[in-house]
């Protein structure tokens, strides 16, 4: 039987600080929700950190309601990152296949990812995510899935979000004066999207 991958959210609000303990088979599949805990903040305005002890304090106040709850120590946590720093663009990327039979397979889905993320970003901020859109393979575009697929070359468009380093860094430094590693960065936005919306109304632009 399969080990259940723990995983904990840490969403820093303007008014509060909530944390959510959950635990799930694989990605995609139900989560069965351990323990939840939340606190009073007022160290962010906006998703900035105004007061980096207030902040680390509430991180602190909340992960100990959760951990109480769980029954579980915490040891990292995803951040859900907000605020109006966080901006959005598009981007493409194209490699050639580097299968001698011509079938894409994941290495090339990664690589033409990764060279979509060539694109001039400011030295104040830093990319969040890149999510592919679409793959074109040798001129066959709205393709969602191309591993598999055969094809001289490959292409994807993505769309890209980053943010202003000052406000991220300040946060995550939040999160390690609390005392815990920081397992991932997601834009609030994002992640509230993929958690509420089934994948037909994601395809449909809800």
């Amino acid at each position: 039987m399969s080990r259940r991958k723990k995983t904990v959210g840490l969403d820093l609000g303007t008014s509060r600080v909530a944390v959510v303990i959950a635990e799930s088979d694989e990605p995609g599949t139900p989560v069965t929700i351990l323990g939840v805990g939340e606190s009073p903040s007022d160290g962010l305005r906006k998703g900035v950190v105004v007061n980096l002890e207030n902040t680390i304090a509430a991180i602190q106040a909340a992960t100990v309601a959760a951990e109480r709850m769980a029954g579980q120590r915490i040891e990292s946590v995803v951040v859900s990152l907000g605020g109006t720093h966080t901006w959005s663009q598009n981007s493409a990327g194209v490699v050639a296949v580097a299968n001698p039979d011509h079938e894409i397979g994941d290495d090339d889905v990664q690589r033409v990812v990764e060279a979509s993320r060539a694109i001039s970003v400011a030295s104040d901020r830093q990319v969040i995510h890149v999510i592919p859109r679409a793959y074109t393979v040798d001129g066959q575009d709205g393709v969602r899935d191309a591993v598999g697929m055969t094809g001289h070359r490959l292409e994807v468009e993505t769309n890209i979000l980053t943010g202003a380093q000052t406000p991220v860094q300040n946060v995550i430094k939040c999160v390690h004066g609390a005392g815990f590693d920081v397992e991932d960065v997601v834009c609030a936005g994002l992640g509230a999207g993929e958690g509420v919306l089934t994948a037909q109304e994601i395809e449909l632009g809800v």
